[in-house]
């Protein structure tokens, strides 16, 4: 759902929740004021009159059916102005999927975040990484837009555009209290005797929460923190085990943190799939500075080195210039203000924790439910592959259901480690993808869960998706 008194406003608040950086955003937005003045269903004008249409006219001919050119009449139409067919047709069917009209601005701004993701990833990774206005503008303008002008003059414009959207929000937010440091967050241990020797284990194993509980305690800071309720290491566990998080001999699945947050109203999602452990070239944990400067919290997968011998979850947060750690096992200086490069050399994954409301104004979330979606969650960096599998294998094998299908589920369909709907889930993969599948199945409660194959954000998945939102195409 939208938010904002203004579709500038609307449009602001909808591409920084989508994880784009205040200069990313009003660079993009520099951009679409250029091409239609924010304006959905804007028409390009030089094809008002070819056309015989106004703005309102047309659009309601395309979503009538009573214009049947849309894709192929040349027109550039909406707050990009899609002008190439293959992109028009691409928009007209996302919006037909969501049973909405094509000039609905909410539909356009998904389109959109959908588009840079899937078909433009660098302009993408530039918007949600941007630490100047300028470098977001001209990359949209180049390499997304790609207007006949590209000129010098061109480019200076639409920057200047994108500065009075980054003035007008970004630096009146700063203005009036942005986060000079983020709020302590709550702390827990895991060993604390109230609930160390408590289980967090499936069938199969006896672990505890002093012993595997990390990942389920770090969320448990964060929660108590940003919704002023008592929800301890004990509360998050249970719900990891009775969701299907927890990993059979070892702790929690990486698939855990999105959805827990979400149960609170809070969205929270894994910055890419990049593996940053002993990795010169990642850029994660730079980048995970970066939203921790803007406000946001951050959780990190530590690896073999100072904080752990094997695998743990650490909290960060911001302050006093300097990134601060929680960490669910110790208290010790060595753990939580402990060397940054060795830091950075040792953590693995991020997940950002969006707190921005709360550290920018003292409120604190409402407490109500929130749909995770896939199209918040940033794919990783430009030309990294990623590859992950479920745990689990498939049962039986029909080669009549081998085949490509199509997501039909309205919210998204989870990929997940083990066939069933109790299991962890890897990736949430929005209506109308396209996954394969080669006739492995496995039947629970007498559906099929198809064991299926699918290339998302960059990341390879193969897992279990229910069948019964699966079509055959």
């Amino acid at each position: 759902m939208l938010t904002g008194k203004t579709n500038e406003e609307r449009i602001w608040n909808y591409l920084t929740a989508a994880g784009m950086t205040d200069c990313g955003a009003a660079g993009l937005m520099g951009n679409l004021y250029a091409e239609s003045g924010l304006i959905p269903t804007n028409l390009q004008n030089t094809y008002e009159k070819k056309l015989g249409y106004t703005d309102a006219a047309y659009t309601a001919a395309v979503d009538s059916g009573a214009y049947t050119n849309f894709a192929k009449d040349g027109a550039g139409y909406g707050l990009a102005q899609w002008t190439y067919h293959t992109r028009k047709a691409a928009l007209l069917a996302f919006a037909k999927a969501a049973g909405k009209s094509v000039g609905d601005l909410e539909t356009q701004l998904a389109f959109l975040v959908h588009e840079l993701r899937e078909s433009y990833k660098l302009v993408h990774y530039v918007l949600v990484t941007a630490t100047d206005v300028k470098t977001a503008s001209n990359v949209v303008l180049l390499q997304f837009e790609r207007p006949a002008d590209q000129g010098d003059a061109v480019k200076q414009k639409r920057a200047q555009y994108g500065q009075v959207y980054y003035d007008k929000f970004a630096a009146k937010q700063a203005a009036e209290g942005g986060p000079k440091m983020n709020k302590k967050p709550v702390s827990f241990l895991q060993t604390d005797k109230r609930w160390a020797s408590k289980p967090y284990r499936v069938k199969g194993e006896n672990s505890t929460i002093g012993d595997s509980g990390c990942g389920p305690t770090a969320a448990a800071m964060l929660l108590s923190t940003l919704t002023g309720k008592n929800i301890t290491p004990e509360d998050t566990c249970k719900w990891s085990v009775d969701h299907g998080y927890k990993a059979l001999g070892n702790g929690t699945y990486y698939a855990y943190f999105a959805p827990q947050f979400a149960a609170y109203g809070i969205k929270c999602w894994q910055l890419n799939w990049v593996n940053a452990y002993h990795n010169p070239k990642a850029t994660s944990f730079d980048e995970t500075v970066k939203y921790l400067k803007q406000g946001y919290y951050a959780i990190a997968l530590m690896k073999k080195g100072t904080w752990t011998g094997g695998g743990h979850f650490v909290v960060l947060w911001w302050a006093d210039g300097k990134v601060r750690i929680n960490d669910p096992a110790s208290t010790r200086d060595n753990r939580v203000n402990g060397n940054l490069a060795t830091f950075k050399n040792e953590a693995a994954y991020f997940w950002i924790v969006d707190a921005r409301e709360y550290n920018n104004s003292g409120k604190l979330v409402d407490g109500s439910m929130a749909e995770v979606k896939p199209e918040d969650v940033p794919q990783a960096a430009p030309g990294v592959t990623a590859e992950r599998k479920a745990t689990g294998a498939a049962k039986s094998f029909d080669k009549k259901l081998a085949g490509t299908y199509a997501v039909t589920a309205g919210s998204g369909l989870h990929i997940r480690n083990v066939a069933g709907s109790k299991t962890g889930s890897m990736v949430v993969l929005p209506c109308g993808t396209k996954v394969q599948n080669y006739g492995y199945y496995t039947e629970v409660n007498g559906v099929k869960w198809l064991y299926i194959q699918v290339t998302y954000q960059g990341v390879k998945y193969t897992g279990f998706s229910s069948g019964a939102y699966l079509k055959k195409v």
